[in-house]
């Protein structure tokens, strides 16, 4: 999906925020600036909270709404086994939330196999190419939705 302008982005993230269930895990795959911390915003705005932001310094944020969303920025770790320390079962195996990873590669062996991985690709200035990969269950689910 080619996304042009902000309006179309909170669109896509809706329409992708309606299919989402608690235990859901979204690998959001993009170069710095992509656009991966814009499309959680407007997903947590889909579930009622107004309030969220970028957990690049604080690597978890939590926002309770319609559902409860953790946000995990793994940017800043230097080594998978930081993730010991932040209690990672809890976001990576979230039993009564969502969680939302930006920079999941750097979690190495800790990461859950079945995670809807959605790569963001910066097209232009403001334009972004958005797509759900076919690689686990729950993305092939997902995207049947969008292919339709």
């Amino acid at each position: 999906m080619i996304i042009n302008e902000l309006n179309e982005m909170r669109d896509f993230a809706y329409k992708f925020a309606s299919l989402l269930k608690e235990n859901d895990v979204i690998n959001l795959i993009g170069d710095m600036g992509a656009g991966k911390t814009t499309l959680t915003k407007f997903i947590c705005e889909y579930f009622g909270i107004n309030d969220s932001s970028s957990p690049t310094f604080a690597i978890v944020n939590i926002y309770d709404g319609d559902n409860t969303i953790y946000h995990l920025d793994l940017y800043r770790l230097e080594d998978p086994d930081e993730l010991l320390e932040l209690d990672y079962e809890r976001y990576f195996y979230p039993e009564d939330a969502i969680t939302f990873i930006e920079w999941a590669e750097n979690g190495g062996c800790f990461l859950p196999d079945d995670m809807i991985n959605v790569k963001i690709s910066k097209l232009g200035t403001n334009t972004r190419e958005i797509k759900i990969l076919d690689d686990t269950k729950r993305g092939r689910e997902i995207n049947e939705y969008f292919s339709n």
